[in-house]
């Protein structure tokens, strides 16, 4: 959880201080242990645990609307916290994928799946996945009042734009985008199993 909201900071400010300083600050653990990370969940982006001058921050970047904040936090999905911008979402996962930790990664976030912010506290993040073009997003065959959520129906995100059958039919999907980094994760044990050592560098903008 500390790690997820510095993630952010850090890629908006330009500045590697943020990560490198949490990850300097977490504790050791047993060895066959690993810390999971993600950047998004089912909850909030939760802003507990930085400082009321690193929330403010926060809430004015990715959260300008009173409506996307829930509890102490954000309750927006990855694309539409990173105005749905493909670069960003690769930098962010990349990173994700390249930090020490086992990297978790929330669903739908894989396609770019948006929230709804008009739903109720962390009900905005949780909706169903979008699997098909057809009924209730391929997710049920009920009647769509009986789904627990509404499916996502935006013109940007919604499930006739935004699904895994789509990602799947197009080669430069961001889908298989994360597959292929995914796979190159697992042809090299060492993001999972190597030590982490910071490299220095004179740009702070540079992570290495």
């Amino acid at each position: 959880f500390p790690v997820m909201p510095r993630i952010f900071m850090a890629v908006r400010r330009e500045s590697r201080y943020p990560v490198s300083e949490i990850l300097a600050k977490t504790p050791a653990i047993p060895s066959g242990c690993q810390w999971g990370i993600f950047l998004r969940n089912h909850d909030e982006l939760t802003l507990e645990m930085v400082t009321d001058e690193e929330r403010d921050y926060m809430w004015a970047e990715y959260a300008k609307d009173p409506r996307m904040r829930a509890n102490i936090g954000i309750r927006r999905r990855l694309a539409p916290l990173l105005d749905n911008d493909r670069n960003q979402i690769e930098l962010f996962t990349a990173l994700l994928l390249s930090l020490p930790g086992s990297p978790i990664l929330y669903y739908g976030d894989e396609i770019g799946m948006g929230d709804n912010i008009w739903l109720g506290d962390r009900d905005a993040v949780r909706t169903p996945m979008q699997w098909t073009p057809d009924r209730n997003a391929g997710f049920s065959s009920c009647d769509p009042g009986r789904l627990y959520l509404p499916t996502i129906m935006d013109p940007v995100h919604g499930y006739q734009v935004t699904n895994v059958e789509a990602s799947m039919a197009s080669p430069s999907s961001l889908l298989h985008w994360t597959r292929r980094m995914i796979e190159i994760r697992k042809q090299n044990p060492a993001f999972g199993l190597g030590t982490y050592t910071e490299l220095q560098s004179s740009n702070p903008a540079v992570l290495a």
